[in-house]
């Protein structure tokens, strides 16, 4: 009995532990859920504006003082400058020290951009309005506290410190460009700005401030070029362009150093800056060229050794190996610089025949290294070359253009241009790239689209003068038609014909566009113009055409020659 009564007496007390800790967790859930759905607004930043606002005032007032003083000339002018540098330096320390608090960091940003406030417009009247400082002297302690507050910003993470620096830079650079005229040392000036915003971001991963920096840049090297050519402004013509080289090779030179020595990638940013300064760069040798041609070549033969540099750095054994974004950067800049550089030193025709054998060597490349994006490098420098030339406008006049006008071909250079476009379809080049999907074969489809219209235009140009009699009074509008329905039928036939080999299937995606560029000529120009026998013949080659189309683009071919 007794063991029983042990027994049911131990058992009590397990059931009334466990009771005790079920009504201890009823009583802490609610406060627990309560706190996590409803949790403390921090206030901190609210309550602390009145104390921030009021240290700015503080500041400033501060600030005043010293002007007062200055104005009322208990101390001298100069002196006054002094002082008032030394109190926007005094804050800038503050915000330097502070700063090393991580607490504290909105604090120090307050005190930074007040030292900025306060610096800024200091320099701007001790250059204008007391004539203190020379617009050079102005520009040298623009740069020289730029660099301290900017280090600062960097030091200690502080990026909005940094985006009140540069604006308020690029603005009071202008403003001292305006009054002082010191137009070259402002451009020296906003070029290391946007060198240093660069940097800064690179250092600390920071977002847009870049872009600040790169547009002074931008805008400085190009009011630069606009001044040049003005009578008011003393600046040399040459002046701008060398401004843009050193623009030119700083950039590029930090984005080697970024991929190359960091081993980090480019961004959208070093894309765009990079086509920014080439176009600025050969903006200002064109108003170099005022000084003479021979600044055109210098300029050109500069182009063309950063191009080989740029080059150089996509073929890199690590930048080819991984096939990523730095080398279709590097490789593209190297593309604007050839080509820039190249139109710089000999006339467009001569440009238009180096860059057709530069195009071969490219489609050899493409296919040695396996590469679509130097596949595609070759089509631009092909459709360069056609541009330079004159052989695509030709060929476009010469297939549905008016009549054609006596002497407007010029044989050797056409021909060139030309014959290289078709020795590129044959030169075997990448097809096939994950990366590029479906769109590997476009460069191809743009070369084959080229051979036709400059092979057929220069067909008729050819052709023309001997079976229609253009440039005479007596041309016949009529053969004239039907001799270009005949080169665009042919050429139908010819690329359906080109598809059944594996290294040109692109040619089916052209075939039916010619047939019916062809139908619409029909309507157009050999209706109109043309005679019984002409007519005859015209529809007697587009049917033959089409159906040959038809039994080639049908037939399987899947042991085609290659």
């Amino acid at each position: 009995m007794e063991n029983t009564t042990a027994e049911l007496e131990l058992r009590l007390a397990a059931i009334e532990q466990r009771l005790s800790l079920l009504e201890g967790a009823r009583q802490t859930a609610p406060e627990a859920s309560l706190s996590d759905t409803s949790p403390e607004l921090d206030t901190s930043f609210l309550s602390n504006a009145p104390t921030h606002i009021g240290k700015v005032l503080l500041i400033f007032g501060g600030a005043f003082l010293l002007r007062a003083i200055t104005d009322e000339q208990i101390v001298p002018t100069a002196i006054g400058i002094v002082l008032g540098t030394s109190y926007a330096l005094f804050w800038l320390s503050m915000a330097y020290r502070i700063g090393r608090d991580k607490s504290r960091g909105l604090n120090a940003l307050f005190y930074g951009a007040s030292s900025v406030f306060l610096a800024l417009p200091l320099f701007v009247e001790a250059t204008t309005r007391f004539e203190l400082l020379t617009g050079r002297q102005g520009v040298i302690a623009l740069i020289v506290f730029c660099a301290l507050a900017i280090a600062v910003a960097v030091a200690r993470n502080l990026r909005s410190l940094c985006w009140v620096v540069t604006a308020g830079s690029i603005a009071t650079a202008f403003v001292v460009l305006n009054t002082s005229h010191s137009a070259v040392e402002t451009a020296a000036f906003l070029l290391l700005l946007g060198l240093a915003t660069l940097w800064a971001v690179y250092r600390q991963e920071w977002l847009g401030v870049q872009w600040l920096g790169a547009l002074g840049a931008n805008a400085g090297v190009l009011v630069l070029a606009v001044l040049s050519v003005s009578d008011r402004w003393s600046v040399q013509a040459l002046t701008p362009f060398s401004m843009a080289t050193l623009l030119l090779i700083a950039y590029l030179g930090s984005f080697a150093i970024r991929t190359h020595v960091r081993g980090q990638n480019v961004g959208i940013f070093e894309t765009v800056q990079a086509v920014m300064v080439v176009v600025i760069a050969f903006l200002t040798a064109m108003i170099a060229s005022r000084a003479g041609r021979d600044i055109l070549v210098e300029a050109g033969f500069l182009t063309l050794a950063l191009s080989a540099c740029a080059y150089a750095l996509a073929f890199t054994p690590k930048t080819r190996t991984l096939r990523g974004r730095n080398f279709y950067f590097y490789s593209t800049t190297g593309l604007i610089l050839v080509v820039a550089g190249s139109a710089l030193i000999v006339s467009p025709g001569q440009a238009a025949v180096a860059w057709s054998l530069m195009a071969l060597a490219m489609a050899w490349f493409s296919g040695r290294y396996g590469r679509v994006a130097l596949s595609l490098q070759c089509t631009f420098l092909l459709v360069a070359a056609g541009i330079a030339s004159g052989v695509l406008a030709t060929g476009f006049e010469a297939l549905v253009g008016d009549e054609l006008a006596a002497g407007t071909a010029s044989p050797l250079g056409y021909l060139i241009v030309a014959l290289t476009t078709v020795a590129c379809l044959f030169i075997p080049v990448a097809q096939r790239s994950e990366r590029w999907g479906v769109f590997a074969g476009l460069p191809q489809l743009i070369v084959l689209a080229l051979s036709v219209w400059e092979v057929g235009g220069l067909m008729v140009v050819f052709a023309a003068p001997l079976l229609a009699h253009t440039g005479s009074t007596d041309a016949d509008l009529a053969v004239l038609a039907a001799l270009r329905t005949g080169v665009l039928a042919a050429s139908s036939v010819a690329l359906a014909l080109s598809s059944r080999y594996k290294r040109w299937p692109e040619a089916r995606w052209l075939v039916y566009p010619v047939l019916i560029l062809v139908g619409f000529k029909l309507l157009l120009e050999d209706f109109p113009n043309g005679r019984p026998v002409t007519l005859f013949i015209a529809f007697a080659l587009v049917g033959s055409a089409l159906i040959l189309v038809a039994k080639l683009l049908r037939r399987e071919t899947p042991g085609a020659a290659s």
